[in-house]
């Protein structure tokens, strides 16, 4: 009987994948942990291993004896070594669609927060302050003030739709697109260091790779207008969070809007406590439909893995491809 092992997820309660899968002829296992090596002894004869948090990486990968496919519960893969799966003929998966309009609106409404530091007055009345305007000086209208956009793949995209209305003039960097890209949807196609120059506001939405890694350093900040709004909904490694702080610090950054950090579940409470900070704890994708979403595209592909055929959304499909030609 083929098995199916998922070692963590958001939802301990699978009781609906352990009967889709009893239908199908598959057996589920359920490791519990986001610990690999407490995981390992579930995945070493899996057909089809799931993650979440687990990290599966080289030492992991080269003892799965039978595994044809890692699936990610999630849009980002950077938990998953690709390259050695790939070596070893393992397809890897991602849910790329599931809460493309829930990050998207998670991330505007960050924006739109930190934009008219409601964060500000919510905490004073709390306290008993009542706060005159003068307390967050200056705010200013959306018309025409440009928000810059790293990444433009699905998220991206529908944030630009989302923020038109406000009256933003919208602007991307994203070097692995077409021009007509950017036009179909709105945005003016931008380098690195023009959105750094040219933005009133900057949103991220673009992976975690050993190119974005810490790509919002010291030296991005200091290029940047004083008082941007700064928001991420992406991966918290995408920004050097030091500077970040030092950024707030300065004036640099007015405000930021984080729903993701470097290390989760235990952010830098500097970080998360400044008062410039709007901080969620990396809940941006939730929605009960985006959830669905989710648990239905991971059987479906675990299903898919296991009869044989290359699942919808492998990311390494051309290289799994290239080995059997």
């Amino acid at each position: 009987m083929p098995i199916v092992v998922i070692t963590d997820a958001e939802f301990e309660d699978l009781s609906w994948e352990r009967e889709f899968f009893a239908q199908n002829g598959i057996d589920l296992k359920f490791a519990n942990t986001f610990n690999p090596e407490e995981a390992l002894p579930y995945m070493v004869d899996a057909d089809v291993v799931v993650t979440n948090r687990c990290p599966i990486l080289r030492p992991t990968i080269e003892q799965l004896r039978n595994c044809k496919a890692i699936i990610r519960y999630g849009v980002g893969y950077d938990n998953v070594d690709v390259k050695a799966a790939t070596e070893r003929g393992i397809i890897v998966c991602n849910v790329p669609d599931y809460c493309t309009h829930d990050v998207a609106t998670h991330a505007v409404g960050l924006l739109l927060c930190c934009w008219r530091k409601i964060h500000f007055g919510d905490l004073k009345l709390k306290v008993g302050e009542w706060q005159r305007y003068k307390a967050i000086a200056p705010v200013f209208r959306t018309i025409g003030k440009t928000v810059g956009l790293f990444g433009f793949g699905r998220i991206g995209k529908r944030v630009s739709g989302l923020l038109y209305p406000f009256g933003f003039k919208i602007i991307a960097c994203d070097p692995y697109l077409p021009e007509e890209e950017f036009l179909l949807h709105g945005a003016e196609r931008v380098d690195f260091d023009a959105l750094l120059e040219r933005s009133d506001a900057i949103s991220l939405h673009a992976p975690l790779t050993e190119e974005t890694k810490g790509i919002f350093n010291r030296k991005a900040f200091l290029r940047m207008k004083k008082g941007i709004i700064f928001v991420n909904t992406a991966r918290g490694g995408l920004v050097d969070e030091e500077a970040l702080l030092w950024a707030l610090d300065e004036g640099i950054v007015a405000a930021a809007g984080l729903d993701v950090f470097v290390n989760e579940p235990n952010p830098n409470p500097k970080l998360i406590q400044h008062p410039k900070v709007i901080a969620t704890p990396h809940w941006a994708w939730y929605s009960e439909e985006a959830i669905w979403d989710l648990r239905r595209k991971v059987v479906e592909q675990a299903l898919q893995a296991i009869k044989g055929e290359c699942p919808t959304y492998a990311v390494n499909r051309k290289e799994i491809e290239s080995q059997k030609s």
